[in-house]
């Protein structure tokens, strides 16, 4: 009947038809999508009429083939939704979301038949579902145009200084934020008195222009950060719809009110199930955690679904398995032979299929080692002990057609990136994380290498880049200044100083440089004590005289009384009238220790250095001759001795075309 159906609209009404499965994982997915795809080119065969078959969630308006439906000229389209909606399961009301419109481009309704038997929905282009649906395709494309590489989430890194500072240095690289716990957030939006879930927050005053949202979620005000997803964690949906409701307001607000301190506005809301921290997986229950329970992850990624209204695509970060250590202690012996390959993938294949399941993960990023729970490793052991399978990550990607992975661990180069991206292209795209903060620079034709972006002489994203690391500082210093009037020195300079201090990793007096960054990072809290010292001093005596009479149980007041206190307590450092501003002492320090030929050193000619001295490193392996470090100041070898040339000298002389 619903063939039937199908060929007489074509025939008859001569009307577009749009053919959408709604979400196709497993085995039964696949056949339905050979099915739509079979009665689309029948109907485009035998009749005038247009026959569109889409295999992704029946709202996201994107096909297989990567088409958009804006291409097809639909006035007035018939979108057939094939299957059962199972939203009714979950626990939240989504009897208002039961049945979706496809947002079409039109200037007229578009109408729904639902081949599960539901009713014909008449909806309005202007409701907040279709706008909602519609401003999440357009997020989905601009995720999947800049996934090739993306910077990976790290905790107490990829603060907004620093992914600024990334930014300044690749213009598509898909930025992560460190991960921000669901309950932090909510609790900054409540204040003091913010409780657990969403029921019991109904009756709190919220703020979510608090300073400590505003630390969490904000982004740079002069440098925008493009293509970036904000990264959640927790293991309670109520707490994580909060989140991102939370999220969702203060973004809005942000727009409204053209705020000129801080932007906030995301591509895309990341679940964290790789983190196999003990403080994360351990004693809180989520991170890598999660992965124990496939269809709760599908829950939360629900419910962050809904706390931006659909808005967003939610992507999901995790590990290809899990490693109890509180069961069996790790160890290289115990877990090869714990089980097979070939059931440690048919876990994080069956992970995978729950999760995507319900149609609103579709994106991936998977780190190629397993997670090893118990605290019997140290997190940082976690990304190096545990061994390394590509293989799961590239198979998952051709089983998974409709789904986009991202791959994240070991790459350490841009070199090593595009060689991964050029196995197959399964992939969507690599990730790199502490690659990416010991040489920043490293990645600076990331755009060119991996996107195919070129300087063609046109107003085009690379042509408005900073063509070198004099221009990067530059732009980032009036980034640093700008915070630097917005918060007190002593509490943001070392994230401001510390997000450019490995720029010129690989140079010649690099090490030099950090000094005196590190320097400038700590001045403001040494001036701030010596302030606060005198201000001791001048209430009536000295600190070490104050902690003596309160060993001897006297009062700790001076006789100034507890107004001397408190001024001891706003104490403030006097700047000096010929202090200059964060940007003009960072490029300063970069002068003091690196030449012109360094500063102005461009891109390409830095990516064909670097490119070089891997070259050499590998011939010198190959002969067994000694290796310099790579991102040390120069002269020391594997042994330790001092040389006077090597490989950076040997680019020098050998130039550049």
């Amino acid at each position: 009947f619903f063939v039937k159906l199908l060929f007489s609209l074509s025939f008859v009404q001569r009307q577009p038809i749009i053919l959408s499965s709604g979400v196709l994982v497993g085995a039964m997915g696949r056949h339905v999508c050979r099915k739509l795809f079979l009665i689309a080119s029948i109907i485009n065969l035998v009749s005038k009429s247009t026959c569109v078959a889409t295999t992704v969630d029946h709202y996201s308006a994107v096909t297989t083939s990567g088409r958009s439906l804006t291409s097809f000229p639909c006035t007035q389209p018939y979108a057939f939704v094939v299957g059962s909606d199972n939203r009714h399961k979950y626990p939240y009301n989504y009897r208002r979301r039961w049945q979706r419109k496809m947002p079409v481009p039109s200037t007229s309704l578009p109408r729904t038949l639902c081949g599960s038997g539901s009713r014909i929905h008449e909806g309005n282009e202007n409701s907040s579902e279709f706008n909602s649906a519609a401003h999440r395709a357009a997020k989905n494309d601009v995720l999947r145009k800049h996934s090739r590489l993306a910077l990976a989430p790290m905790m107490e890194y990829t603060d907004r200084h620093f992914r600024a500072m990334v930014r300044l240095v690749s213009g598509r690289t898909l930025l992560h934020t460190e991960m921000v716990a669901a309950d932090d957030l909510v609790m900054a939006s409540n204040g003091k008195s913010g409780g657990r879930g969403r029921e019991s927050v109904k009756n709190t005053k919220r703020n979510i222009a608090s300073p400590h949202v505003q630390q969490l979620l904000g982004q740079s005000a002069t440098i925008p950060e493009g293509p970036s997803v904000l990264q959640l964690g927790g293991n309670d949906a109520s707490q994580l719809f909060q989140a991102a409701k939370t999220y969702h307001e203060y973004s809005q607000l942000q727009l409204s009110t053209a705020s000129s301190h801080s932007r906030c506005e995301y591509t895309a809301l990341n679940l964290n199930c790789g983190c196999p921290s003990p403080a994360v997986s351990g004693k809180k229950r989520f991170g890598a955690a999660l992965m124990k329970d496939p269809a709760h992850v599908t829950k939360l990624v629900r419910a962050i679904h809904d706390g931006v209204d659909g808005r967003l695509p939610i992507t999901v970060k995790c590990r290809i398995g899990l490693h109890d250590a509180d069961i069996k202690p790790f160890s290289r012996e115990v877990y090869e032979g714990t089980r097979s390959s070939q059931e440690e993938y048919e876990e994080l294949r069956k992970f995978v299929e729950i999760v995507a399941s319900d149609g609103i993960a579709t994106d991936f990023q998977i780190h190629a080692r397993i997670a090893v729970l118990g605290g019997t490793i140290s997190p940082a052991d976690n990304r190096k002990i545990p061994p390394l399978k590509y293989e799961y990550v590239r198979r998952l990607a051709r089983e998974f057609p409709e789904l986009n992975f991202v791959m994240n661990g070991g790459i350490h180069s841009l070199a090593q990136a595009r060689e991964e991206l050029q196995v197959d292209d399964s992939l969507a795209g690599v990730m790199v994380g502490r690659a990416f903060v010991a040489d920043p620079w490293g990645f600076a034709t990331a755009d060119e290498v991996l996107y195919g972006d070129v300087h063609d002489g046109l107003d085009n994203n690379l042509d408005q880049q900073p063509r070198n690391r004099r221009e990067v500082l530059q732009a980032y210093g009036r980034h640093a200044d700008h915070e630097e009037r917005h918060a007190e020195p002593a509490q943001i300079r070392r994230s401001l100083v510390a997000a450019c201090a490995h720029l010129f990793a690989g140079e010649a007096n690099s090490k030099q440089f950090r000094m005196d960054l590190d320097e400038l990072a700590g001045r403001p809290e040494r001036l701030e004590r010596e302030a606060k010292a005198q201000a001791w001093s001048s209430a009536g005596g000295s600190k070490a005289s104050s902690l003596a009479s309160a060993f001897s149980c006297a009062p700790l007041v001076s006789a100034g009384g507890w107004d001397d206190m408190q001024a001891v307590d706003d104490a403030r450092p006097s700047w000096d009238e010929d202090e200059l501003p964060l940007s003009e002492l960072i490029v300063d320090a970069a002068c003091r220790h690196f030449g012109d030929e360094v500063l102005d050193r461009s891109r390409r000619e830095s990516y064909e250095k670097k490119i070089w001295e891997e070259d050499e490193a590998r011939r010198r392996r190959a002969k067994g001759d000694p290796v310099l470090f790579v991102g040390g100041d120069s002269g020391k070898i594997d042994n330790g001795e001092k040389v006077s040339g090597g490989v950076v000298d040997g680019w020098f002389n050998k130039g550049l075309n």
